[in-house]
């Protein structure tokens, strides 16, 4: 098992001066976070660690994951930091400390490949694993609790609209394979929100597409595919006709708006977490190639049908712009660029 790099302190002090009015109220906290050894939640444990030495909080941190001795390998410096304790076990059954004042739930995060294979699992993880935290914070009472939930909760976004909002009506529909995953995340958010008649102050971070150190470079995220042909030194390979229509936020944009959902969503809420910058995805490998400095070139394996309306899945973020005070601070091609140095390093 591989090490991982930690974070640049860029990126730490950035999440740190944006979220800087969500670490009062974790001060002296217990935050537990599932799914530690992966994408999200191994930013969201190194941020607060940060975070809580940088402010003197006094966090202490519960890191659920499947794997301990693998969290440990790729993550020492988490595992091992002070006033960490390592649990492993499944969402589904893990029974969680006595006592604690936040969960951030970000194990039932799926890769697509993962959804594609075994969708019924990652649907059982996802609803099954929700509802057993937020019985361990109903057990509590008093919890904060954050879902990492998704914008593919509204299922395929229309055509002619130019940005999802949390009000739109449409769902996934669970009896679509691609869907489900949308699906199960929304049928968790409802579970949440009966939590909420019993205390536990439940809020849903609805994820759209990122970038930023430690995302996959060879699977099935297109802006990672394309950052890891550029420093491979190989083109560029569209897998399509390139005219979806995708935004990007940077990871550490996405720790502090998750961060300021926590501590300050209203309860019961669901934010949209992304960035409203639209592109195409020909854009996007473009302005990948230029970031990179690369001449490998672009490949695209299929051309655009003539009149065919592009797919989009894009955010309206209006919600947690004026509730929260966020933004996205950090643009698209500053956030490829520094993706890009973390690897390079």
């Amino acid at each position: 098992m591989v090490r991982v790099r930690e974070l640049a302190q860029d990126d730490l002090g950035h999440v740190l001066e944006s979220a800087r009015r969500a670490w009062p109220g974790l001060r002296g906290a217990h935050v537990v976070i599932t799914g530690a050894n992966g994408f999200v939640g191994s930013w969201m444990t190194e941020t607060l660690l940060y975070a809580s030495r940088a402010q003197s909080l006094g966090v202490a941190v519960t890191a659920v994951v499947r794997d301990a001795s693998a969290f440990r390998a790729r993550f020492p410096y988490l595992a091992g930091a002070p006033r960490v304790a390592v649990v492993e076990g499944d969402v589904r059954t893990v029974r969680l400390p006595a006592r604690f004042t936040h969960v951030v739930h970000c194990a039932s995060a799926a890769t697509p490949a993962e959804n594609a294979g075994n969708p019924e699992r990652i649907a059982d993880m996802i609803v099954t694993g929700t509802a057993n935290l937020l019985s361990e914070s109903e057990r509590v009472g008093g919890v904060r609790f954050l879902q990492m939930s998704s914008g593919s909760v509204y299922g395929p976004q229309p055509p002619d609209l130019d940005r999802i909002p949390e009000t739109y009506a449409g769902e996934a529909n669970p009896l679509v394979p691609a869907q489900r995953f949308g699906a199960a995340k929304l049928a968790a958010e409802r579970r949440g929100l009966e939590s909420v008649k019993r205390g536990t102050a439940f809020v849903a971070a609805r994820g759209f597409a990122l970038v930023g150190p430690r995302l996959v470079l060879d699977g099935t995220y297109a802006i990672g595919n394309f950052i890891g042909a550029v420093l491979a030194g190989k083109p560029i390979e569209i897998s399509g006709d390139g005219t979806p229509v995708r935004s990007w936020m940077y990871a550490a944009d996405l720790a502090a708006w998750c961060w300021m959902i926590l501590a300050h969503g209203v309860p019961g809420s669901a934010y949209n977490v992304g960035s409203d910058e639209a592109m195409t995805i020909d854009a996007a490998a473009a302005r990948v190639a230029v970031c990179a400095a690369s001449s490998a070139g672009i490949v695209r394996r299929a051309e655009p049908v003539p009149g065919a309306k592009a797919a989009r899945f894009v955010p309206d973020i209006a919600r947690a712009r004026a509730g929260l005070g966020v933004s996205v601070w950090i643009p698209f091609d500053d956030a490829v660029a520094r993706t890009i140095a973390w690897w390079r390093q």
